[in-house]
């Protein structure tokens, strides 16, 4: 067993050896707070009630302004500070996965005039993405749920049938 740690120490990169978690959890808050100044949080927000204005739409309702404005506001109400609190504590994740030589080069890159464009684009690339995501998840899902319980009641799996795709 002893031999086995002493391989797993030389095995890891030397700088690795050399710098501790709270060098990496310092340079890891220094990125979350850099990255944090561009980020569009209001965006981001808005991108986890979007589809809940779609299914009500979906479902013949009309929202007025005012109601938009009141979800909009609920969700930034709710969201905003337990989000910003989760991003801060990233630092400790980041910490515990990337070595020094990443977290730097990560705060780095977001101190860049591209950089900051890059955390403020974000939250619009994750709203673009969603819609297809979406779509992607719940097609998937009807020919994934029965093979799942299949595996967890021990049944034999069915066979799987391919979705229907669009035909030009």
């Amino acid at each position: 067993m002893k031999y086995l740690a002493i391989a797993a120490l030389l095995a890891l990169p030397l700088p690795v050896l050399a710098e501790t978690r709270e060098e990496r959890v310092a340079a890891a808050s220094e990125y979350v707070d850099l990255a944090l100044q561009g980020f569009d949080m209001s965006a981001m927000i808005e991108t986890m009630y979007q589809p809940v204005l779609q299914q009500v739409a979906a479902g013949g309702a009309k929202l007025t302004e005012e109601q938009v404005a009141k979800i909009r506001q609920l969700y930034l109400d709710t969201f905003t500070e337990p989000l910003t609190k989760l991003m801060h504590d990233q630092a400790g994740i980041m910490a515990d996965m990337f070595t020094l030589a990443e977290i730097t080069a990560l705060r780095d890159f977001y101190a860049t005039p591209e950089g900051k464009s890059v955390m403020a684009k974000l939250p619009h690339l994750t709203a673009a993405q969603q819609p297809g995501m979406m779509a992607l998840i719940n097609d998937k899902m009807t020919g994934l749920m029965p093979q799942v319980l299949a595996i967890v009641n021990g049944d034999a799996a069915p066979a799987v049938t391919p979705a229907p795709t669009a035909q030009p």
